[in-house]
């Protein structure tokens, strides 16, 4: 049986201490633009990448639907091991957790989207588009059009996967960092080639992270109470 540990909640208020610190580095100390910034120079002063058949039909458009083929595929050994949870209740609740976990990082994030209103860097005059920068707590002109840059979208569908790391530490702990491992690679590999398209900047990958983390987090402690650890 799993043990609750009080590191648990350590944890969650140290990630989000280092969350909001990079957060702050990363909108008001400028480290967005600066970053943004380099990739356009490197990119000849123009988002060179944004319609290259690899980052946008083989990362963007192939990673969407090797996500949709991923997720069809938890959901299938879902049911399956729903039906057959008298048999293995235990793989059928760290099944179930992990559909939900997906889940609700997907939504979160995509909801967010709608609500945030930040614009994607390639619409930045900064950038070569015609919007002016601001920072998150700026006022924004009712004038501006609306914008659904912020959270990243994409980078979501590799970050979700983070919550391998949390069911496997259930059903299979000598394996949960690999599973930690595959969500971060797949979230760095999207997220990046996303930014490279001019499509995000950093802060918005790594609050889409931060989103993953707490949402796959939650639903395993909604699931196993206080036997969980994280």
């Amino acid at each position: 049986m799993l043990k609750l540990s009080r590191s648990s909640s350590y944890r969650f208020w140290l990630l989000l201490i280092i969350y909001l610190f990079m957060m702050i580095l990363l909108d008001y100390g400028s480290l967005d633009l600066k970053i943004a910034g380099y990739l356009y120079s490197l990119e000849g002063n123009q988002w060179l990448l944004r319609k290259h058949w690899f980052t946008t039909d083989v990362l963007h458009t192939g990673g969407r639907w090797l996500n949709y083929i991923a997720v069809i595929c938890v959901l299938v050994i879902t049911v399956v091991y729903s039906f057959t949870k008298q048999s293995k209740p235990d793989r059928a609740r760290a099944w179930q957790a992990l559909s939900l976990s997906l889940f609700v990082s997907f939504v979160t994030v995509s909801y967010l989207k709608t609500l945030t209103n930040i614009d994607c860097p390639w619409s930045l005059a900064l950038f070569g588009g015609n919007q002016p920068y601001l920072t998150f707590f700026s006022d924004r002109s009712d004038d501006l059009p609306l914008a659904h840059c912020f959270p990243a979208g994409h980078a979501s569908i590799g970050y979700a996967w983070v919550s391998l790391y949390f069911m496997l530490r259930v059903v299979k702990p000598q394996w949960r960092y690999f599973g930690l491992c595959l969500g971060l690679g797949l979230g760095l590999l999207f997220g990046i080639s996303q930014q490279l398209r001019g499509a995000h900047f950093v802060s918005h990958d790594l609050t889409t992270l931060f989103i993953c983390l707490i949402s796959s987090h939650a639903i395993f402690k909604l699931f196993y109470g206080k036997q969980y650890a994280s």
